[in-house]
C-alpha cells in the first residue's frame, strides 16, 4: 500500500560536529527556537556533569557559533544530586509565552535500584527561553517508587485541533514498556501557566480516547508493532506538504531511527527506517527537526518541504573504550525533502 512517506527523499548522513567538538555529553534533544534575525537558539539539558543547562546561538550552518547557559527554578521540586528536570519541546504562544515539555528524574540518593521515580512535567518562559519555571508533574507510571528504572523518555510534541500530544514510554505494573501520550488543551494550558498552575492533562485510553488518570494509570501503546522497540528520546513535527504529523523514534541497541507519520497523531501506520548503525554499539537518541529552508514554525513544530533530522550517534556499552561510551556523541544529520 502506498505511504505519504514514499514521497520523502532522503539525503545521506553528514557529520555536523563530531564529539571532540562537543564539552558535555548529549543528554536530552535540543529545543530550537527562531529567533527574528535568521539565528536560531538550541536548548540543551545534560545532568552528566555540570553545568547542566546549555544554550547555543546561531544559523542553520553554524548552529553552535555561540555558546552559553539558560535558567531552571525547581519552583520547589527540589531533588536529590543526579536528579533534576530536562526541557524537551517547547510550544511559542503568540505573545511569546514558551511551553516547555519536560523529563523529570527524582533518584534515590542511596539506593539506585529502588525509588526512582520520573515524570513528565510543564515549564514556563516568559523571556524567549533564557528563564524556565517548572510548574509541576503532568505524567507518572505505576511502577515510580518501585526496583525499576521506568524512563520515561524525552516527550515529543505534537499540536492538532487545539490539542498538545506529547509522546513518552510508559510501564505497566510487570515494568514492561510502550510508547503513550497525554493530550492536554492548548488553550487551558496557556490560561493555566499565567496563573502559575498546571492544566487538565489525560493519558491515552486507547482506540483513539484520552481520559486515563496521567498519574495513576498505564497508558495504552500508541505505536505499531514494527519489530524494533521505540524509545521515545526523539522529538515531533507537522509537515504542512506531507499533510502528516511526524515522530522520530530511537531503538538504544537495536541502532535504528525510526520515523513514524500519522494524519491523526493517534494512528501512526506509516513508517520508515531513516539511520542504521552498528548494532549493540551505537544508538540514536535525542533526534530534533530544523528547518533547511526557512518555512517553519519558530518553535519548530511545524516544517515544510525541506528539513533536517539531526541526531547522534552515541556509544552504548560500558566499560568499552571512549568510542563505544554514553559519553561519545557524533551529530548527524539527513537532509529530507518532500516530493
Amino acid at each position: 500500500m502506498a505511504s505519504a512517506l514514499d514521497r520523502l527523499s532522503v539525503g545521506p548522513a553528514e557529520l555536523v560536529r563530531p564529539d571532540r567538538d562537543f564539552d558535555f555529553t548529549l543528554d536530552a534533544p535540543f529545543v530550537p527556537l527562531r529567533l527574528g534575525d535568521g539565528r536560531w537558539r538550541l536548548l540543551n539539558t545534560s545532568f552528566c556533569e555540570e553545568p547542566y543547562y546549555h544554550s547555543f546561538t546561531g544559523t542553520a550552518d553554524h548552529l553552535f557559533a555561540e555558546s552559553g547557559l539558560y535558567e531552571m527554578d525547581y519552583n520547589g521540586y527540589t531533588s536529590f544530586r543526579g536528579s533534576g528536570v530536562w526541557v524537551m519541546s517547547a510550544y511559542k504562544y503568540p505573545d511569546g509565552m514558551l511551553a516547555g515539555f519536560c523529563h523529570r528524574e527524582l533518584l534515590h540518593p542511596t539506593d539506585p535500584g529502588f525509588g526512582n521515580s520520573f515524570f513528565i512535567g510543564l515549564a514556563v518562559s516568559h523571556d524567549g527561553g533564557a528563564r524556565w519555571r517548572y510548574l509541576g508533574d503532568l505524567a507518572g507510571n505505576v511502577v515510580n517508587g518501585m526496583r525499576y528504572l521506568p524512563n520515561m523518555g524525552g516527550c515529543p510534541l505534537l499540536v492538532r485541533d487545539g490539542w498538545f500530544h506529547v509522546y513518552f514510554n510508559d510501564y505497566d505494573a510487570c515494568g514492561l514498556c510502550r510508547v503513550t501520550a497525554i493530550r492536554i488543551s492548548v488553550e487551558e494550558c496557556a490560561r493555566a501557566m499565567r496563573q502559575d498552575r498546571l492544566p487538565p492533562a489525560f493519558k491515552y485510553t486507547g482506540s483513539g480516547v484520552f481520559e486515563s488518570d496521567p498519574m495513576k494509570t498505564t497508558g495504552a501503546r500508541i505505536l505499531p508493532d514494527v519489530g524494533f522497540h521505540p524509545d521515545s528520546h526523539a522529538k515531533g513535527v507537522y509537515c504542512r506538504p506531507l499533510d502528516r504529523y511526524l515522530l522520530t523514534m530511537q531503538t538504544n541497541a537495536e541502532a535504528r531511527l525510526l520515523l513514524f507519520a500519522s494524519r491523526d497523531c493517534v494512528n501512526f501506520d506509516e513508517w520508515m527506517v531513516l539511520d542504521e548503525a552498528e548494532e549493540g554499539r551505537w544508538m540514536q537518541p535525542y533526534s530534533f527537526f530544523l528547518s533547511a529552508d526557512g518555512d517553519c514554525s519558530d518553535d519548530m513544530i511545524t516544517v515544510g518541504s525541506r528539513f533536517y533530522v539531526y541526531y547522534p550517534r552515541k556509544g552504548i556499552l560500558e566499560h568499552e573504550p571512549d568510542a563505544f561510551g554514553y559519553d561519545h556523541d557524533d551529530l548527524y544529520r539527513r537532509l529530507i525533502t518532500v516530493n
